[in-house]
């Protein structure tokens, strides 16, 4: 299994044959950053929102890949994906985030997306009763702060903890805060490249990915 980060939210999950794209930043995001553009299989969309939507950026040779933007139940080459509505807010306006839960290889995924809040419905925690992989958002500014995130994670008792929206100087401090309140020393790699053997023993990993 390999995860890169793109920026932001944006993640390229990989095993074998098999590429899911998450939360791919559009050609017209106000983050000022350049999408990176790459073929994957499925795309999901945590969030209707322009810095999200960049489905565009997932396609390759004319290949479109299985878009998901919502909450439900989907099912993808045999690989399970479930949504639940959550809350998000960016730039002072309310939006609906989707919590997604996937397996891919036989490994466990829970994407948190842009959640604003960390009471998180008790249909949502009561899905899965662990993950092997988390992903949270940090920045605070409309998502959680590192507190939060870190109150959050442990509701779903993760073996690896990857952080994301920490690419200003602002939330490069929420980044060190993450790690403080984690009792984490993670340094950032350039990708995350594991097995399910691998992090079967470990309990609350936190993994930093370097942006490309």
């Amino acid at each position: 299994m390999i995860i890169t980060y793109h920026g932001k939210q944006f993640f390229k999950i990989s095993q074998g044959d098999t590429t899911i794209a998450v939360n791919p930043l559009s050609k017209e995001n106000t983050l000022q950053i350049k999408p990176t553009k790459f073929g994957s299989d499925v795309a999901l969309c945590t969030t209707r929102h322009p810095n999200y939507e960049g489905f565009d950026n997932t396609e390759y040779s004319g290949k479109e890949p299985f878009k998901i933007y919502g909450p439900g139940s989907y099912e993808v080459n045999g690989n399970s994906y479930v949504g639940f509505q959550s809350a998000a807010r960016i730039d002072d306006t309310d939006y609906i985030n989707t919590i997604y839960f996937f397996n891919l290889e036989g490994i466990s995924f829970c994407f948190l997306g842009d959640l604003a809040t960390a009471d998180i419905d008790q249909k949502t925690k009561e899905y899965i009763e662990s993950v092997d992989v988390i992903f949270v958002p940090i920045g605070g500014n409309g998502t959680l702060d590192p507190v939060q995130a870190v109150k959050v994670t442990k509701a779903f008792s993760p073996k690896v903890i990857i952080p994301m929206d920490y690419g200003s100087d602002r939330e490069k401090n929420s980044l060190e805060t993450f790690l403080k309140e984690s009792s984490s020393k993670a340094e950032a790699e350039e990708k995350y490249v594991f097995t399910k053997r691998e992090i079967e023993p470990l309990t609350g990993h936190v993994v930093v990915l370097e942006q490309q």
